[in-house]
């Protein structure tokens, strides 16, 4: 009976050691708050941001020219203000080395808990360069100066750097921002202003955004991996002579959210008086835009808009579900632009819920849809009777997976032939932004307003 009860008592206390054990590793492992850092004002030298921190922007941080550089390093978490509408701006001559990875992405979040989180809750991010701008000057100031005095100006004058670099942005999140700093000026997710060739831009997402999710003004930066999802107003909007490369990017348009001022996947357009023929001539290759159907709210437009002074190549493209017409052409110049081979539309996958092809009143280059409709064929692009029929694995807006099913018609379809997309682009044989690999695996969020930061 002894040996029995010293036994049992051995083991009472193994297992109370084992017990305790566990409970010490795991309160090691329990994530503890991280601190959070306001950042605020000018950012003149060199500073370096640390992810075991969240950073709070108040107000507009400004990284300046001539010193200012901002490193970001993969992880790190930003909320933008909502009480101070923060933003970043990257003066000209600024600096960023915002570097994610796929696995550990970049967050520019709103400050708000989870489940209240909406588009419009702070600014959004400003790139500025010296490249070149459709302005007399071959300068512009953002917004014509909306954000104050000598805030975001960009461009490099009469003799611009096509080649400027303002640093490094990949593998980035930005959600819920956008901010109508008067009427029609706004701050969008992503505002690329003369942004110059040198620097790299790559894998960014903008969520929910109040304005444009990602817009260029001029400049001549190259991109790839770009997603637009669920913004209220357009999801790339190109202006003033942007001339520029991108390859692989997602449009995916919410039917409930839409502009008062028509919201489209891609605008393009150029303003008024053109300079020093700097028109506006986006190259895109392997896109792919899903539409709200149509059963999209009021004001959602054209997928595919050719506005004024404006020229486009659209290649290698799925463009499907637009509420009214997939492709649109509202003036003559981009009509008869395309007409004459200075724009192109190849070898893309096309259906409207309205119509394919549309134009607007004044548009002689073309008798009518009809007419444009057959001149597009001639590039190869094919109409197709649905959403469906492109063959994408899952188009749902909560969980999408927009890789090509087996037999889809975006397989095979592809071509790379021409000047414009001879060099710059990866060569692929299908159309749409993937084939079988979903490259916004990880670091992509489709639920964001359920994310906890």
């Amino acid at each position: 009976m002894k040996t029995s009860k010293l036994f049992a008592m051995a083991m009472l206390a193994l297992a109370t050691s084992f017990t305790a054990c566990k409970k010490d590793s795991e309160e090691e492992i329990i994530d503890e708050p991280k601190d959070v850092v306001v950042l605020e004002g000018q950012i003149t030298s060199k500073k370096v941001l640390d992810a075991n921190k969240i950073y709070l922007l108040r107000g507009y941080v400004r990284v300046m020219g001539n010193g200012g550089n901002l490193e970001i390093p993969a992880g790190t978490v930003i909320k933008g203000e909502k009480a101070s509408m923060g933003a970043l701006i990257v003066e000209r001559g600024g600096y960023i080395k915002a570097n994610g990875t796929a696995t550990n992405p970049i967050v520019f979040t709103s400050d708000q808990p989870a489940e209240t989180r909406k588009e419009g809750d702070w600014a959004g991010v400003v790139i500025c360069g010296k490249s070149k701008v459709n302005t007399a000057t071959g300068t512009a100031q953002y917004e014509g100066g909306a954000l104050g005095e000598g805030v975001a100006e960009y461009g490099g004058g009469l003799t611009p750097d096509l080649a400027d670099k303002s640093g490094e942005f990949t593998y980035v999140r930005i959600e819920f921002s956008g901010y109508p700093i008067q009427t029609d000026k706004e701050i969008n997710g992503l505002t690329l202003c003369g942004v110059g060739s040198g620097t790299i831009l790559h894998h960014v997402q903008v969520s929910y955004c109040a304005d444009d999710s990602f817009e260029f003004f001029g400049g001549t930066v190259n991109a790839s991996h770009l997603v637009a999802f669920r913004g209220l107003d357009d999801d790339f909007d190109f202006d003033q002579g942007y001339t520029g490369k991108i390859q692989y990017g997602i449009s995916f348009r919410d039917p409930n959210l839409a502009d008062k001022s028509i919201s489209r996947a891609v605008e393009d357009d150029n303003g008024g008086t053109v300079s020093r023929d700097e028109y506006s001539r986006p190259v895109l290759s392997n896109f792919t835009f899903i539409g709200p159907g149509a059963s999209g709210v009021a004001n959602h437009g054209a997928a595919i808009y050719f506005g004024r002074n404006s020229r486009l190549v659209l290649a290698n493209s799925i463009i499907v579900g637009a509420k009214t017409n997939a492709i649109e052409f509202n003036t003559e110049f981009p009509a008869a632009e395309y007409k004459a081979g200075r724009s192109s539309l190849s070898n893309n996958l096309v259906f409207g819920a309205s119509a394919n092809y549309g134009l607007i009143t004044g548009v002689t280059s073309f008798v009518d849809a009809a007419a444009l409709a057959t001149f597009a064929a001639t590039g190869a692009n094919t109409t197709i009777a649905s959403v469906d029929a492109a063959g994408l694995n899952s188009t749902s807006i909560t969980a999408p997976k927009l890789t090509l099913k087996a037999g889809s018609v975006a397989l095979g379809k592809a071509s790379f032939a021409g000047a414009d997309l001879s060099t710059g682009f990866t060569v692929e044989t299908y159309v749409g932004a993937m084939n079988t690999t979903d490259w916004t695996a990880n670091w992509a969020n489709w639920t964001p307003k359920t994310a906890t930061y």
